[in-house]
């Protein structure tokens, strides 16, 4: 979720979390996938078992490991999978970036998958500076930590099928590990230990993004939704974010770059794009696109990610002009505005607001619980 995005195809796992809020403590992150080969590396000694229990003590240094049909091959070696890699530090480098806890290697589609083992504590500290500003005040960060935190625990398995939890990208969580850690965000972490939110019984989908323009939004709106709403995701006035960053925003497309972008849907020479509907947020449902060879009516988010998401930043427009073989987009905050607006939690934490207000605004009639790791 970096600032943030999320695909189409979304859906939310309300369903089989435990209402006794305990969860494993270790969570497995895949981190390298689809590779021929990596790099592993210590500062210390670390060692590398495969599946027939062949233990391998590694003196400091950077080894290569490389997919084959017999294994990976180590040097001279052919290690079966699954391997397990650790280090007498507890840091364990892959691809030249340092991992706290230890690794586990497997192979899917013929490539190698790489999987970094930890905490779920421990992983926070590698989301934070990169999901949030290092900078920004101790209560944003704090709500950041218990939303994160929620967020992890609720979608604990979603990438089950490839042999890990989560994975390191804005599709879960932007995951940097150890080498992003910032102290402030620790301190966070620390200081809301185990904390989650819940609603109903379970862990709440406590998503987020960069801006809201104004207004949160449903996200029966935005993704594949066929459950009800619940009550702490039907969207909410911000009232902290008209200032900041993002609050407004102009792009000038190309109508040839758009059209490109929707050639899947066989849009000829794009006359006109006009919203069809408003949320009650202030976003718009509809996109319609006249062009050469007929109308297209897309679901206004997925307008948004098939046409370039960092350059539609979000789908509240105040307006759409053409201008020439331009198209001029003017409109309202950065992302899904789906749950927290972080800048507006920036703001609210700058005004002298506890983290617990922060999360009661944004994710209202939810509950802070603590869980426990087993």
């Amino acid at each position: 979720m970096k600032k943030i995005l999320l695909v189409w195809l979304f859906l939310f796992c309300f369903a089989g979390v435990s209402s006794a809020y305990t969860a494993n403590k270790n969570i497995r992150i895949g981190i390298i996938t689809k590779a021929d080969s990596f790099t592993v590396a210590a500062t210390d000694d670390y060692f590398v078992t495969d599946a027939n229990g062949k233990k391998f003590k590694l003196t400091k240094g950077m080894m290569t490991l490389t997919y084959s049909k017999e294994g990976f091959k180590m040097g001279q070696y052919i290690l079966k999978p699954p391997l397990k890699i650790e280090s007498s530090n507890g840091i364990i480098f892959a691809n030249k970036k340092a991992y706290r806890g230890y690794l586990t290697v497997n192979s899917f589609n013929s490539k190698a998958v790489v999987v970094n083992v930890l905490t779920v504590e421990d992983y926070l500290k590698g989301v934070l500076p990169k999901e949030a500003s290092p900078g920004w005040g101790i209560e944003a960060l704090k709500a950041q930590a218990v939303i994160s935190r929620t967020y992890t625990l609720a979608n604990m398995g979603r990438h089950g099928g490839l042999g890990f939890d989560l994975c390191d990208t804005t599709h879960c969580q932007v995951y940097g590990g150890a080498a992003v850690e910032a102290l402030s965000c620790n301190k966070a972490i620390a200081a809301t230990k185990n904390e989650v939110l819940t609603y109903d019984g379970k862990f709440a989908q406590t998503v987020f993004h960069a801006n809201c323009g104004g207004h949160t939004e449903d996200p029966k709106f935005v993704w594949n939704w066929s459950a009800a709403t619940p009550a702490y995701l039907k969207g909410v006035k911000c009232g902290y974010c008209a200032e900041t960053p993002h609050a407004k925003w102009e792009k000038a497309l190309d109508e040839s770059f758009i059209r490109e972008k929707l050639s899947k849907y066989g849009v000829g020479k794009i006359k006109s794009i006009k919203v069809k509907g408003v949320t009650p947020a202030g976003s718009a449902r509809e996109i319609v696109i006249k062009h050469g060879k007929g109308t297209l009516e897309l679901n206004a988010y997925k307008f948004r990610l098939d046409v370039d998401a960092w350059q539609v930043k979000s789908t509240t427009f105040d307006s759409i002009k053409k201008e020439g073989d331009k198209f001029i987009f003017k409109g309202r905050g950065w992302g899904h505005k789906v749950g927290l607006c972080q800048w507006g939690a920036k703001v609210m934490a700058d005004k002298g607001k506890k983290y617990k207000h922060i999360l009661e605004h944004y994710y209202p009639k939810t509950k802070i619980e603590k869980v426990n790791y087993k």
